[in-house]
């Protein structure tokens, strides 16, 4: 794959056309490994786009991962990922860009990539996002973040969804992603999944965090068989928490604006709703 010049021949400069599409940025941190935080999101992103009215992107934050079109069985699929763009900067054509994609399904995926580990300048990653939230709904996959790093994905969204397991590593994990997500300004809530060792209930899980439940699920065996058989991940449970999580989203979130900022001022954290039944 060309770089994003090479690839469009045309200036990546250019204002991008049409409308701007106002809905809230959407992130997914795990609160600790294993928690089923890229999962999310690549559910989050499909629901989201059948969802509508206006297409949805998913995009790959994780610099250290072995990229999310792994996950969904499309690594070998055509398009554009991160290094491609390392020159994109200023006004990005997002439409364009949209279309040059690798697709999952129906939802465009930007993907790091395994085998070429080119660092993306935070500015070429923010004019990026930019372009494409003008385009699309979108949805992070996101890293935890490093403590004192001066730039993190999830400083450019509107509302976080933390991957959360029902045991104590995951309180202790959540504890910091929670803390920089809320200084970004971002409505926090949690996807709670699987079962609990020691008793630990999602609204347990909650409180101790001072975070609303968005979503929570039972474990679903299909999902890691799906993941190894290259369809990516899938199941009637996974689905239904992604749809309860985006109507938490489409209720407690506001919108800022149609261009990432990031980081932005805090806000009156909008009113919690109660704990999204079991799938």
């Amino acid at each position: 794959m060309r770089g994003w010049a090479d690839t469009t021949g045309r200036d990546p400069r250019r204002e991008a056309d049409g409308p701007a599409v106002r809905e809230a940025v959407v992130g997914v941190c795990g609160a600790r490994g294993g928690a089923g935080a890229s999962v999310l999101a690549a559910a989050l992103a499909r629901a989201r786009d059948r969802r509508g009215p206006h297409p949805a992107v998913l995009v790959d934050l994780d610099d250290a991962g072995g990229g999310i079109d792994v996950l969904l069985g499309i690594e070998d699929q055509p398009g554009i990922r991160w290094p491609d763009l390392r020159d994109a900067r200023g006004d990005v054509p997002a439409r364009e860009l949209v279309g040059l994609l690798p697709r999952w399904g129906d939802v465009p995926v930007l993907s790091v990539d395994r085998t070429r580990r080119e660092p993306v300048d935070d500015d070429v990653r923010r004019d990026v996002l930019s372009a494409l939230r003008r385009e699309a709904a979108l949805v992070l996959d996101l890293p935890r973040p490093v403590p004192d790093a001066p730039a993190w994905g999830g400083d450019e969204c509107d509302a976080l969804l933390v991957a959360a397991r029902k045991d104590l590593p995951t309180v202790a994990g959540a504890l910091g992603v929670v803390a920089r997500a809320r200084a970004g300004g971002a409505h926090v809530a949690l996807v709670v999944r699987g079962r609990a060792p020691a008793g630990l209930t999602a609204a347990q899980l909650g409180a101790a965090l001072d975070c609303p439940v968005a979503a929570e699920m039972r474990s679903e065996r299909a999902l890691a068989a799906a993941v190894e058989r290259g369809v990516g991940p899938c199941g009637a449970r996974l689905h239904r928490a992604a749809v309860r999580a985006l109507d938490h989203v489409a209720a407690s979130a506001p919108v800022l604006g149609d261009a990432v900022r990031g980081p932005w001022p805090a806000r009156t954290a909008p009113a919690e709703l109660s704990s999204g039944r079991i799938a």
